[in-house]
């Protein structure tokens, strides 16, 4: 029954993001038409801290899910008791979070921000209204986690689609209204993102009130318990913080807001594919800390391999085609692509390829909850590429130096990684390697060769389409026979029997008419 939950939820976050991919590609296209590169490049560097928080809430929401779930594990386990512990915790980030803003975050805007003439009040405009925002979702993270906890993606799934519909008609919308489209865009943003927040709070209201009324904690040892997972997954939200908006920050330094259009591009498109290896492991993850607590070691231990291995593979498949044609892309995708667009966009996919081969080893370390060393290790590798991008800048490298750092301290954190694996829970990092690396390197190997048969080509829609279509069938040849083991070939091979059977019984019990 777990293993068809897997797969109920993989296809639930699968048709999430296709809709989001879509939606977010477009959303691109019409911000950028309603907004201009100067105004995008500068929502990128100040608002940028919101298209941020939709990645770090996943990380934030890893203490609530991984606390109740490992709590549902438990025979005699108290699911209000830990959402309230995480609720207030967040109440608590949300006060820190305003805090720093209106201080830290307008000093540096009035004394640092490099921005256009005429531009300083737009500029403070738009962070305060971002700041909101973000103040919705650190407070919607504990619904979230509940209802991720709970498996509940036939709810999480609607109300995220429908969040990227209303952006993406928000910004079709712009370029027909009058008035400041920057300002605009934020307010309205503000109102879909509280929105979603109202949207969480009902349902689990009306679905869950035992497990989430209202019911003041005074369990010190588990908030002390909790607060030290969330201090150690904050570690890994600010470098993750530092890492997006610190390099933003000195790009805005270098090369001013038009690079900063540039470099929110690419990670617009990066947030997309990489969603698809997030998908997976959304619905994995769960089942990882169930097992986890419940004692089946082995069974976790397989799911990470599973979670890994078919992140990536997933991944691949909307990746591909961009990797190959990148330039033919963003020229039918924008009408304006600011320089460097290209090489940030493959640098950042590059590195995310990386960071989804070892999807399922973070989740598992979380479960045996013996995660400092493993965050701190993880934060420091990849705040190094700040001071590393700074200082190469300061010597006169070009913008794109920035994605070779961050293709350095993606694979120096897949080695600790495998590393901290062995050190902290024993495990046989060989058969990772074996059962997922490798198999991932394989397939890997397998679509290379296009990238060299594709300048044979002519330039255009009848290269891409070719090569797309082409690469594509190989990619997934390669990924049944190279990158799956036998069971897992029977397994789709029955799942595909057993879908044929039920279609055609339908098709039979279907009354005809006279």
């Amino acid at each position: 029954m777990s293993n068809k939950l897997i797969i109920k939820n993989s296809i639930y976050l699968y048709i999430r993001l296709v809709v989001s991919m879509v939606a977010g590609f477009f959303t691109s296209r019409f911000l950028l038409m309603a907004l201009g590169v100067s105004d995008y490049g500068l929502y990128n560097v100040v608002g940028g801290v919101v298209s941020l928080m939709a990645f770090v809430n996943t990380i934030m929401i890893t203490t609530t899910y991984r606390f109740i779930a490992f709590e549902e594990g438990k025979p005699d386990g108290n699911v209000n008791n830990i959402f309230n512990i995480s609720l207030s915790i967040h109440l608590l980030l949300c006060i820190i979070f305003l805090f720093l803003s209106l201080t830290v975050g307008l000093y540096y805007i009035y004394n640092y921000l490099n921005v256009p003439e005429g531009k300083l009040n737009d500029a403070v405009f738009t962070f305060l209204f971002s700041t909101l925002i973000t103040i919705c979702i650190i407070i919607e993270t504990p619904f979230q986690g509940l209802l991720v906890a709970k498996e509940k993606f036939s709810i999480t799934v609607p109300i995220e689609i429908l969040n990227k519909i209303l952006i993406l008609l928000l910004s079709i919308a712009l370029i027909y209204l009058p008035y400041n489209h920057l300002r605009l865009y934020v307010i309205f943003l503000t109102i879909i993102h509280a929105l979603r927040l109202i949207l969480y709070i009902i349902y689990c209201f009306r679905t869950y009130f035992n497990e989430v009324k209202w019911n003041f904690s005074k369990d010190w040892k588990k908030y002390k318990e909790m607060l030290g997972f969330t201090g150690l997954n904050s570690i890994e939200v600010a470098a993750v913080v530092g890492e997006h908006q610190g390099a933003a920050i000195i790009i805005n330094r270098f090369f001013g807001t038009i690079l900063n259009a540039s470099f929110g591009i690419a990670n617009q498109v990066n947030s997309i594919v990489r969603s698809f290896a997030q998908s997976l492991g959304q619905a994995v993850v769960p089942q990882i800390t169930k097992s986890y607590s419940a004692g089946e070691h082995k069974r976790a231990s397989n799911l990470v391999i599973l979670a890994s291995k078919y992140s990536f593979f997933l991944m691949a498949i909307p990746m591909l085609p961009i990797l190959l044609e990148t330039d033919f892309i963003l020229n039918i995708w924008l009408k304006e692509v600011p320089e460097y667009t290209t090489i940030f966009v493959q640098a950042m996919l590059l590195k995310s390829v990386i960071f989804a081969s070892q999807y399922g080893i973070g989740p598992f370390i979380h479960a045996s909850g013996n995660i400092a060393l493993f965050k701190i290790t993880y934060s420091s590798i990849t705040l190094l590429g700040l001071p590393l991008a700074y200082f190469a800048f300061k010597a006169g490298y070009p913008p794109y130096i920035i994605g070779y750092i961050y293709l350095l301290t993606a694979t120096l954190t897949f080695i600790t990684d495998l590393i901290l694996l062995k050190a902290i829970l024993n495990y046989d990092v060989m058969e990772f390697l074996k059962n997922s690396t490798f198999k991932i390197i394989l397939v890997s190997l397998s679509v290379v060769p296009f990238f060299i048969i594709k300048n044979f080509f002519s330039y255009g829609w009848l290269r891409f389409i070719l090569i797309s279509l082409v690469s594509e069938i190989i990619l997934f040849i390669s990924i049944y026979y190279l990158g799956m083991d036998l069971y897992e070939r029977q397994s789709i091979k029955r799942y595909i029997i057993q879908g044929i059977r039920k279609l055609q019984i339908r098709h039979s019990s279907t009354p005809v008419a006279p």
